[in-house]
């Protein structure tokens, strides 16, 4: 159980954003709802990046506890650029930095990207999809072996290939698939994100709420967050479908993005 962030536009738009993370982080009552403690502890991270900066942070510290690293973030939001941010609830893994989100590879095929993920996997299917040694794995979280799968998987940022890899994936989804990606090559820079559950927690009103994702569209911002920033922000949220994934090409020089929604 997290709570995540994706957004691309204006880093001065996206400060309400990350004040909201940071206070769904501390008190999440749709977490309270199911019986569960009302924070997101267990570390936090994220990646910023602009035209001509970029910047990863992660600690195992909780986010509403870390104000200087908060404050590293706002500082950084400035001009145009895309964020990636997340706060952890362990369900799987260690709780150490090396399993903190969001997590970076760089693929021999001339790619590098960064992922985060909510959501519970079925670790030893996965680990099998990719052809990895388990035991090597062990102590590493579900969401960095599905990193591992994606590096494994995808030769380009062709569209139809991401899409069809998270696809092919989706077996593996015990709670939820609600990821954020950022692949970035020489002459490219495309954003990928999904928001999936599996069918008996749709069917469920509290866990589905817990886990449905909240879309904000306006002309100098495109955000996907997860739904307890709704009870900490005033932007006009809409809900995502389940089962809906957004591919985005961003270009950071001319400050501009086009979104294109696709069905998993």
């Amino acid at each position: 159980m997290c709570r995540v962030l994706f957004a691309v536009g204006k880093g001065e738009a996206m400060k309400e954003l990350v004040d909201a993370l940071v206070k769904s982080s501390e008190n999440d009552l749709y977490k309270v709802a199911l019986g569960k403690s009302p924070s997101h502890k267990d570390g936090w991270g994220f990646f910023w990046m602009s035209k001509d900066k970029a910047e990863h942070y992660k600690t195992i510290k909780p986010i509403f506890e870390d104000k200087e690293g908060v404050k590293k973030l706002l500082d950084s939001l400035k001009g145009f650029g895309v964020l990636l941010a997340h706060t952890r609830a362990a369900s799987q893994g260690s709780v150490n930095l090396f399993n903190t989100q969001p997590f970076s590879y760089s693929s021999p095929k001339g790619f590098t990207f960064w992922f985060y993920h909510n959501g519970d996997l079925r670790k030893d299917e996965l680990i099998k999809m990719a052809e990895f040694e388990g035991e090597m794995l062990k102590d590493a979280s579900d969401s960095y072996v599905f990193g591992l799968y994606l590096l494994r998987r995808l030769s380009s940022l062709n569209e139809s290939e991401i899409l069809n890899t998270f696809k092919a994936a989706l077996p593996t989804v015990k709670t939820t698939l609600n990821t954020g990606t950022l692949l970035v090559s020489p002459n490219n820079v495309r954003g990928f994100v999904t928001a999936y559950m599996v069918e008996s927690r749709e069917k469920d009103p509290l866990f589905k709420r817990y886990s449905r994702l909240l879309k904000v569209e306006e002309r100098n911002l495109f955000a996907v967050v997860s739904s307890t920033f709704e009870l900490y922000s005033s932007l006009p949220f809409e809900e995502i479908p389940n089962g809906r994934a957004f591919y985005t090409a961003i270009e950071l020089k001319e400050e501009k993005f086009e979104v294109k929604e696709l069905t998993l």
